[in-house]
């Protein structure tokens, strides 16, 4: 955020100035974390897992200028109260988007948010000052963050909307005021909160209301929800497809040891990143960047140098043992495109290590028992089922006489000392599962068993 009066934000946000003295002091940045706040910025105390109010004071110990809260607190800045301090820091971040006023570009969708974020800054970066959010910002806090981190010249931004709640891309969509709208994909993710698929394409959809009325909604013309949907939109829709007709399509797709080669437009494109929904995420970010008015190879040669991302479809070897570290979130149709990227790539014996797929209120056992099928229908020599909820994949296993070895566990312990006991050099390891199960923790584990250290 560029420096701004706390007089001035007091005024955007609709709170009250405990001392009024401090209107013409500067704030220069916004945080919610007490432990990262950097001197000069703005503390917003937010209620969520942990009550901000608690760490108005961390906060100013660590230089904060000054705190927006609900309610006062006992500390020796100046503070704007109001009524509900998420609210607040949205107000802003909408204030402040358009006073930059770039082209927004918000990608939703159920999964591929980040992948195709990533790539459509990419390709965009070859034009325009592009700002992308900071890792997946992509809620009510992390979102706003992410647009008062613009920089002053930002032409455009490229944001991610995630929902879990009905009401919450309304929300979202008021302060992005997005310009184009990237749609990736509708699948069971989130059921507790947004119920069945028509449901969670209804509410994805509705990013379109807040399209001005030359904006452009991308969509992904190969998922059923958003295809059956697009002729009711009222915009410009813009499609993408491998298996269906669309504007934009990836012809002669070949993947070279998970990794996907393909024709769009005449060109031949080489990415980086692994497995078929790298492909979609690619010809979602090639058709932004032509109806933002970059070439064609420009944008492939963009693709062909994003690399993937943290606990993403990252590929680690570690002691001759290679670990296909996907272990940031999980779905079930995330975990499907897991194993079957895991199968494109060249391997001795393949191993899984799959934790709970989480926030899937009454579908959880179904999802969970139809994970066990597609392991017993798979090539998989070993399987670690790691929580409460994969113990229905466990018994589906059991009763598909699975032919390899396999354990189902809550106590990450046993766990470990299973994985230690059953990988060997030559073996592909998976790993996946959702965030809320930790599953980073394997993989850091693994790195230090096969790198020697104790």
């Amino acid at each position: 955020m560029k420096p701004e009066r706390l007089g001035k934000i007091a005024d955007v946000i609709g709170g009250i100035l405990t001392v009024p003295e401090a209107e013409a002091v500067y704030a220069r940045g916004v945080s919610t974390d007490s432990r990262t706040i950097r001197p000069g910025e703005i503390f917003f105390a937010i209620k969520g897992v942990r009550d901000g109010h608690d760490f108005v004071a961390d906060a100013c110990q660590k230089g904060a200028i000054a705190a927006v809260v609900s309610r006062r607190v006992d500390v020796d800045i100046p503070q704007i109260i109001v009524e509900d301090t998420l609210s607040a820091l949205g107000k802003l971040a909408s204030a402040y988007r358009e006073a930059i006023a770039p082209k927004v570009v918000a990608v939703t969708g159920s999964v591929g948010k980040t992948t195709t974020r990533r790539m459509i800054a990419a390709v965009l970066r070859e034009k325009f000052s592009v700002h992308s959010a900071r890792r997946n910002f992509n809620n009510l806090i992390g979102l706003p963050l992410t647009l008062l981190d613009m920089p002053g010249d930002t032409r455009v931004a490229v944001v991610e909307l995630g929902i879990n709640q009905f009401g919450e891309m309304e929300k979202l969509a008021r302060i992005a005021k997005p310009d184009v709208a990237v749609i990736t994909h509708i699948a069971p993710v989130h059921t507790e909160g947004l119920g069945d698929l028509d449901s969670i394409a209804d509410e994805k959809l509705k990013v379109v209301d807040f399209l001005p009325s030359d904006g452009v909604v991308v969509l992904n013309a190969d998922s059923p929800h958003l295809r059956e949907r697009a002729q009711k939109i009222n915009r410009r829709v813009v499609t993408y497809a491998v298996n269906s007709p669309a504007d934009f399509v990836a012809t002669d797709v070949q993947f070279e040891n998970g990794r996907p080669c393909f024709r769009i437009d005449g060109l031949r494109v080489r990415l980086n990143l692994l497995g078929l929904p790298a492909v979609y995420s690619a010809l979602a970010a090639f058709a932004v960047g032509t109806e933002l008015g970059i070439p064609p190879k420009i944008c492939a040669e963009a693709l062909e140098s994003v690399l993937p991302a943290p606990h993403r479809m990252e590929i680690l070897t570690l002691g001759g043992v290679r670990v296909l570290d996907d272990s940031y979130n999980s779905s079930p149709a995330a975990l499907t495109e897991s194993l079957n990227t895991m199968e494109l790539i060249d391997s001795g014996r393949k191993v899984v290590v799959l934790g709970d797929m989480l926030e899937l209120g009454d579908l959880a056992e179904r999802y969970h028992r139809e994970a066990g099928r597609e392991i017993a229908r798979r090539n998989i020599d070993v399987a670690l089922l790691f929580g409460k909820l994969m113990g229905y994949a466990a018994e589906e296993l059991s009763s598909a006489n699975f032919g390899g070895k396999f354990l189902h566990t809550t106590d990450f312990d046993e766990a470990a000392r299973f994985l230690r006991e059953n990988i060997a050099p030559g073996d592909l390891v998976l790993v996946k599962g959702s965030h809320g199960m930790e599953m980073i923790k394997f993989v850091e584990m693994m790195k230090k068993w096969l790198s020697g250290e104790k």
